[in-house]
């Protein structure tokens, strides 16, 4: 490996050296609660370990390129506040955003807290508190529309699909599966993109009476806690008819051995990526700006604090946090089930309101 193009090729875990692999390996087992011992790499998601351990892959090929990477030198040893300074002054001369310092400090800091749980890594506390300084907001917030219209917009599409002469059965097919994804995300925000191009029918969406229910198990959620619940009963004929008629026809001959609900035009499952452009496309058709799968979390709670400030509280539990703290700005944690209905009788309210208005007019 050349000593002087060290990002982006991080070293292989099978290169890393002795103390590191087996530091590593033991920091992925089990809590031993006899002794008292705490892993907590134990419990992060696989695509955590493959995020962080990749972070300290490149802090591994950096020392490399500078000569500091001693086979038998113990993980802890290597770190100094000096070298660290050197290596993330080399990731921004690599042209790399204060925004990704941000992310490859604090995996870093995971990571040396998971190899040496027994050393204080809190010093590093404020270097990412500096570095976070440096990032300024590149999305403004302020134009976003609200849950409602984006509730709205997605239920519209679903109509707009059931006109004949619109387009093929596919393409109305197409049209109906964006507006059921967008629909269901702005009902249920506390989904990423990643949760909402799994959905599999039967597993994370099942019929419960006259609703459907929508569940998600910790390892499938960020904050590694069980999420889900009942979705607002003016999905469940959405929903319904898309399983019933445009799913298939998206489907065509391909085999359905994992039931994902949402299908692209080529006949298989959606990826994250591609649903999330396909919103992005409509919504800038519609409101003039592309929102991204994340922002529907925005909207909700700019939604709730101007709409229904009264129950303000109720953010937490919307957005899926799993510490209150996280969400501190928004006061108080809220009831999960009753934060979900006050949501829908809200959307339902203003729906019913509008289009009141729209009569009278």
């Amino acid at each position: 490996m050349s000593h002087n193009n060290f990002y982006g090729r991080a070293l292989p875990l099978s290169k890393w050296p002795e103390p590191d692999r087996l530091a590593w390996i033991d920091a992925q087992a089990e809590d031993d609660d006899l002794l008292g011992i705490r892993r907590p790499a134990a419990r992060w998601r696989a695509s955590t370990k493959e995020l962080h351990s990749r972070c300290y892959g490149i802090w591994l090929a950096w020392l490399h390129s500078q000569n500091l990477l001693h086979a038998h030198e113990a993980p802890a040893d290597r770190v100094t506040k000096a070298r660290l300074a050197a290596y993330l002054q080399a990731e921004h001369a690599s042209g790399n955003t204060a925004r990704t310092l941000i992310n490859h400090a604090v995996g870093l800091r995971h990571m040396f807290e998971a190899l040496t749980p027994e050393r204080d890594w809190t010093w590093m506390l404020p270097m990412i508190g500096k570095l976070k300084t440096a990032v300024t907001p590149t999305r403004n917030h302020s134009d976003l529309p609200s849950i409602r219209q984006l509730f709205e917009l997605g239920l519209a599409l679903t109509q707009r699909a059931e006109c004949e002469g619109t387009g093929t059965l596919k393409q109305r097919a197409i049209v109906f599966r964006n507006g059921l994804a967008i629909a269901m995300l702005a009902a249920r925000p506390l989904m990423r993109r990643a949760n909402l191009a799994s959905i599999k029918i039967g597993e994370h969406l099942s019929r419960e009476g006259a609703t459907y229910r929508l569940q998600f198990s910790d390892e499938e959620m960020k904050g590694r806690r069980k999420r889900g619940g009942l979705l607002p009963q003016m999905l469940t004929a959405p929903i319904e008819r898309y399983i019933d008629l445009y799913r298939p026809a998206l489907l065509g001959s391909k085999p359905d051995p994992d039931g994902v609900q949402f299908i692209s035009a080529l006949g298989r499952p959606i990826c994250p990526h591609a649903l999330s452009h396909e919103i992005g496309k409509v919504t800038d058709a519609v409101f003039g700006r592309r929102i991204t799968t994340h922002e529907f979390r925005h909207a909700a709670v700019s939604s709730i604090a101007k709409e229904d400030p009264a129950h303000v509280g109720i953010v937490p539990s919307v957005l899926g946090h799993a510490d209150y703290r996280t969400s501190e700005a928004y006061y108080v944690f809220a009831d999960e089930h009753a934060a979900f209905q006050r949501l829908d009788r809200a959307v339902e309210a203003l729906i019913s309101g509008k289009h009141d208005m729209d009569h009278e007019a």
